[in-house]
């Protein structure tokens, strides 16, 4: 999260340097970006740099939540949230990215071509630092740990459960060296004993 002193910026600044990240964060996966490279693309010293952001995965992932605060307020508007429960209706972004999240400059280059070949520690940091059990836990359904008769205990920590599914691909991600239909078929397979290990538990 920026600090401070990046809110206390006037807004048309602020707006300044979120455009100009953009349009690096769009050039490249995230680890080849140089972050001298970066620091002159936005224009300011870095001495400024460091007074409104830690690093540059602060910013980094400053600029993902920029995109995902969009999809958040719409899933809470419309209903529409992404059922991780169910990944086969989750393979074509279209039926689950809402389209104003779509049409954002640079959506497709930043949040999926480019993130999806971000370095594993970084998918591994969003994912665990920024997502599972934050506010953008709004964006994903719980119908299925709702609906179904499952145990009391799975009920009582279904955002640690959903922690888990949103976990699965970072660690199918090591087993299948960037073969994304590989990848694909395990998420599917996990996900499919996860479903019916839920389904199925009981204390013992």
């Amino acid at each position: 999260m920026p600090k401070k002193t990046f809110f206390n910026l006037p807004e048309s600044k602020r707006n300044s340097i979120i455009e100009s990240a953009m349009d690096e964060f769009a050039k490249a996966p995230y680890q080849d970006i140089s972050i001298n490279h970066l620091i002159k693309s936005i224009e300011i010293p870095t001495g400024s740099f460091y007074q409104y952001f830690e690093d540059k995965k602060d910013l980094y992932f400053y600029i993902i939540s920029f995109y995902l605060d969009d999809e958040l307020r719409e899933a809470q508007e419309n209903g529409r949230k992404i059922n991780l429960l169910e990944p086969e209706g989750n393979k074509d972004t279209e039926r689950v990215i809402p389209e104003s999240t779509r049409n954002m400059k640079y959506y497709q280059e930043v949040l999926v071509d480019h993130f999806n070949r971000a370095p594993i520690e970084i998918k591994r940091d969003w994912t665990f630092d920024h997502l599972i059990g934050g506010k953008y836990m709004g964006l994903y359904d719980y119908s299925f740990l709702d609906e179904n008769p499952l145990h009391d205990d799975i009920k009582e920590h279904k955002d640690l459960v959903m922690g888990i599914a949103l976990a699965l691909p970072n660690v199918i991600h090591r087993f299948c060296c960037n073969d994304e239909e590989k990848e694909w078929e395990l998420y599917i397979l996990c996900m499919n004993i996860l479903r019916q290990g839920l389904l199925h538990y009981k204390r013992s």
